[in-house]
């Protein structure tokens, strides 16, 4: 019995001062376990990156064979201010239309454009041309008068002279977008020059049939203008528009956007020339 006791007593047992010390040792070599693994991928990967880098030498568009061949360049650089003004598209609105929009697109090169200077050109009541009014400061409101001008030129020079008098510019649109002017076109040479369309505020007209047409593309001809454009119009200095808006609103004491068509006569006296009222009609009558 004695024995038994003694033998229990001294028996072995784990106290709590080995569990922590084998605890601690267990999760050193997990974390020098884990910090070695890292250190192994981490090395891995470095390698890895530096054995697939490789110099990159920048190379110019023109390089390209193909674009070499060609003597193609690309420029690397933004455009300047300079540069962009060519590369902006040009805007929809065409300066043209200030001039064109009330002119009828039907404008015709007529056979007539062959009259001899010398012979005649006005026969009986005249071939005056039905124009539309300008537009800028000849511009009278949303219904403006349409307005046709009878004259009889006995003569290209005649009727040169009579444009002359007035002050009256011959005009081609050209498709460069510029207006070429031709004046003094009574002269052997008239003279020329060129204009912007959004500058342009005078009272025009636009000869579309009849010997008007054909003679203003003979005098166009001559100034060396004729082949700008196909539109020639007629541009009146702001004189010679008084003239014809008061003559108008004298004849029948209507407001102009109550007239529909108002007819000036030409007459010639002399070395003069004078603007009347032969025909005028209304809106509604």
């Amino acid at each position: 019995m004695s024995t038994a006791r003694t033998t229990g007593r001294h028996r072995l047992r784990v106290n709590a001062y080995d569990r922590v010390s084998s605890w601690l040792v267990a999760l050193l070599i997990i974390v020098a376990t884990t910090v070695a693994g890292l250190m192994i991928v981490y090395f891995t990967r470095q390698l890895i990156v530096e054995q697939m880098a490789r110099p990159i030498t920048p190379v110019e568009a023109a390089s390209r064979p193909a674009e070499a061949a060609m003597g193609l360049k690309h420029d690397l650089e933004p455009p300047g201010i300079e540069e962009v003004t060519d590369l902006v598209e040009p805007q929809l609105q065409d300066t043209l239309r200030s001039v064109t929009n009330a002119v009828s697109s039907k404008t015709a090169l007529l056979a007539s454009e062959d009259i001899d200077e010398a012979g005649e050109v006005g026969h009986g009541r005249g071939e005056g041309d039905i124009r539309q009014a300008g537009i800028g400061h000849g511009d009278q409101g949303p219904r403006e008068p349409q307005r046709e001008i009878r004259f009889e030129p006995k003569n290209v020079r005649h009727y040169a002279q009579y444009l002359d008098y007035f002050g009256i510019e011959l005009g081609v649109l050209g498709a460069d977008n510029k207006i070429y002017y031709a004046y003094n076109l009574s002269r052997e040479k008239p003279d020329v020059r060129t204009g912007d369309p959004a500058d342009e505020k005078r009272l025009y007209m636009n000869p579309t049939h009849g010997n008007f047409a054909a003679l203003d593309r003979r005098l166009a001809k001559r100034a060396g203008i004729a082949d700008k454009g196909r539109i020639i119009l007629q541009f009146y200095p702001p004189e010679t528009q008084a003239i014809l808006f008061d003559l108008e609103r004298k004849h029948g004491g209507r407001k102009p956007e109550f007239i529909r068509l108002t007819v000036f006569r030409v007459t010639p006296q002399g070395e003069r020339f004078v603007f009347s009222v032969e025909e005028q009609k209304y809106r509604g009558g």
